[in-house]
């Protein structure tokens, strides 16, 4: 049964589930680090609740391949990327200053890095096949 489940996913089924592997490790980076330290710039719910609904809606599109369902995980986790830099943007203004000898930690850095991946890899997913043609 496993083996016939995987059989008919195409290259873009695999990009679409490291897409939402690498949105998982996102949230729970930004969730273990707590926001900046300083106070500039707390978790923001919306960005959490954004991400958490981009990540269920590529489980779907997982499990069920229906038609343009793909595109929506993109479209997810582009807009926690906006309410991200939209609520972090204190931090990185008072980093960019020095105002306070706030630096970018590595959480952060693995933080953008992984939403870049998800964000780029369910783009490639969107446009690709997510399964072949019987």
């Amino acid at each position: 049964m496993i083996a016939e489940f995987f059989k008919n996913k195409a290259i873009g089924w695999y990009l679409s589930a490291a897409a939402c592997l690498c949105a998982l490790i996102f949230v729970i980076i930004y969730g273990v680090r707590g926001g900046d330290g300083g106070g500039y710039s707390p978790v923001s719910g919306v960005a959490v609740a954004m991400i958490i609904i981009g990540i269920l809606l590529n489980i779907g599109v997982l499990v069920k391949d229906f038609g343009i369902g793909a595109f929506l995980p993109y479209l997810f986790y582009l807009i926690t990327f906006g309410v991200l830099f939209n609520s972090e943007m204190a931090f990185l203004s008072n980093v960019g200053f020095g105002v306070d000898g706030s630096v970018v930690d590595g959480g952060f850095i693995a933080m953008c890095i992984f939403l870049a991946f998800a964000m780029i890899a369910s783009f490639a997913a969107c446009i690709m096949k997510l399964t072949k043609k019987a």
